[in-house]
């Protein structure tokens, strides 16, 4: 039982070096898959998405989506998600010299990746930031979130199975406009059959919105009295369903990792950093949080928050029974240092954590927790 190092640049015949942050998830028969840009000493960023996969067995391939998909060059980094409802995979992002449109690289196993303009075909407006997917399963639903250009509104994209549609969520709330340079997130809260929408405001909030039978908005800030998000963070938040919690996670102004979190008395926050006498985090960083849930591996359940620390490694705070831990991860294990933020899911049924990031020799690295 414990966590292990792998290079997967080096690990993966063909795999071309990296630039900007990878996407991570987990799709069907415990594949794993990591999506990143490539990188050129002489260009930078090749505007290419490549895909790093791997089964069971733990050997890695590698592939070009956007040239199997026919897809358009893209900006810079992209996010991927599933579609359980329809078993397909999905990696949206922003076109080459950030062409506004929200591209979409999506697959099934009967006709592979394919290329869709998500913009174009739901007439919606041109986006500010990267985009962002996830699925509301309880309702068999995709949905991508954005900042759209001109006057902070964040937008969704969904498609139910009848084609893509637009909605203009701060308009349809009454919501306040979110930060210029802010990028929203999204999460699914399946017990209570809800989705939820997180950004930055310009005074430093966590704008919530949230969708039951409608869409309505909170200041998770204020309703806590929080301390505010550092400037050019992306707020992420994760379901802990064991304890029927949702969990935010973010650095503050003052250098703090927060934790907002909610039960069925209302929102509350915490400060990890001083809980856990943890290393402090990266002041621009964006943390990754999810849940261990309970499973034949894992008796107790636990939760698990990833950051970049101010010494440029990957370090990890874990919630087991009321008390939160540190781990120095990646000094402990030697790891290479860590550019921009990890991204990071689980495999219950498996027994294993998995944390992906860019290294800064431009390769992407794997740090995996296993029971054996």
């Amino acid at each position: 039982m414990g966590w292990r190092l792998k290079n997967l640049t080096t690990a993966t015949s063909g795999a071309p070096h990296a630039v900007y942050q990878p996407t991570g998830w987990l799709f069907a028969q415990f594949t794993r898959h990591v999506v990143f840009q490539g990188y050129s000493s002489l260009t930078g960023g090749d505007g290419q998405l490549y895909e790093l996969y791997c089964s069971a067995s733990d050997d890695w391939n590698v592939k070009n989506l956007v040239s199997e998909a026919g897809g358009a060059a893209a900006a810079t980094n992209s996010n991927g998600y599933i579609w359980a409802h329809q078993g397909s995979q999905h990696v949206v992002y922003q076109g080459q010299r950030f062409d506004g449109h929200v591209h979409e690289l999506w697959y099934t196993e009967d006709d592979g990746w394919n290329a869709n303009d998500l913009t174009d075909a739901a007439g919606a407006p041109l986006t500010l930031s990267q985009p962002y997917g996830y699925e509301t399963y309880y309702d068999g639903t995709q949905r991508v979130v954005y900042q759209a250009r001109g006057g902070g509104h964040i937008h969704e994209l969904s498609n139910s199975g009848n084609g893509w549609h637009d909605l203009d969520l701060t308009a349809a709330t009454g919501a306040p406009p979110c930060a210029a340079d802010a990028a929203p997130t999204g999460y699914s809260f399946e017990d209570q059959k809800t989705a939820h929408v997180l950004v930055r405001t310009d005074l430093g909030h966590v704008l919530e919105f949230w969708r039951d039978t409608a869409w309505h908005w909170n200041d998770l800030t204020l309703a806590t009295g929080a301390p505010v998000v550092s400037d050019a963070e992306t707020v992420n938040g994760y379901v802990f369903r064991g304890q029927g919690t949702q969990h935010i996670d973010y650095v503050s102004g003052s250098g703090r990792l927060i934790e907002l979190w909610w039960d069925t008395t209302g929102w509350h926050y915490f400060d990890l950093t001083t809980a856990a006498s943890a290393v402090t985090p990266y002041s621009t960083s964006s943390p990754a949080g999810y849940a261990f849930e309970a499973g034949l591996f894992q008796p107790v359940a636990t939760q698990h928050v990833i950051f970049t620390g101010r010494d440029n490694f990957v370090h990890e705070l874990w919630w087991q029974e009321g008390v939160w831990h540190t781990n120095d991860i990646g000094p402990r294990m030697g790891a290479p240092a860590i550019v921009g933020d990890p991204v990071a899911f689980v495999e219950v049924d498996e027994g294993s954590q998995n944390v992906f990031y860019l290294s800064d020799a431009h390769e992407i690295i794997e740090l995996r927790w296993t029971v054996s």
